[in-house]
C-alpha cells in the first residue's frame, strides 16, 4: 500500500513539476514581454514629446516674427529699404525700386535686369 502511495505521490509530483515548468516560462515570456512594451511606450513618448516640442518652437517662431512685424509696423520702420550686400555690390540702390499697390516690383529703367539662371 505504501508503495502504491509513493508512486501516487511521484506521479503527481512529477505533474506539478511540469506545471510549474509551464508556470515558468510563461513568467519569463511575460517578464520579456513587459520590457518590450516598456521600451516601446518610452519610444512612442519619446516621439511625441519631439512633435510636441516640434510644433510648440514654430508656433513660438511664428508669434516672435508676428511679433517682430508688429512692432516694426507701429515704429514705422515698415516704408524703409534697406540695403543689401548683394545689392550694394550689383549697383542696385533699394530706394529706387518703386512697388506698386498691386505688390509688383519694378526696377529703374537704367540698367537691364539678367536672369542669373
Amino acid at each position: 500500500e505504501s508503495t502504491g502511495v509513493l508512486k501516487k505521490a511521484e506521479s503527481e509530483y512529477k505533474g506539478h513539476r511540469s506545471l510549474l515548468m509551464r508556470t515558468r516560462n510563461l513568467l519569463s515570456t511575460m517578464q520579456r514581454q513587459d520590457i518590450i512594451d516598456r521600451v516601446i511606450l518610452g519610444v512612442g513618448f519619446l516621439l511625441f514629446s519631439l512633435a510636441v516640442l516640434y510644433v510648440v518652437s514654430k508656433r513660438i517662431g511664428i508669434l516672435t516674427l508676428q511679433r517682430k512685424v508688429t512692432g516694426a509696423i507701429k515704429a514705422g520702420m515698415v516704408g524703409q529699404a534697406v540695403q543689401r550686400p548683394q545689392a550694394v555690390a550689383d549697383d542696385i540702390n533699394l530706394h529706387q525700386v518703386r512697388v506698386d499697390h498691386v505688390h509688383n516690383i519694378e526696377a529703374p529703367l537704367q540698367r537691364q535686369i539678367h536672369d542669373e539662371l
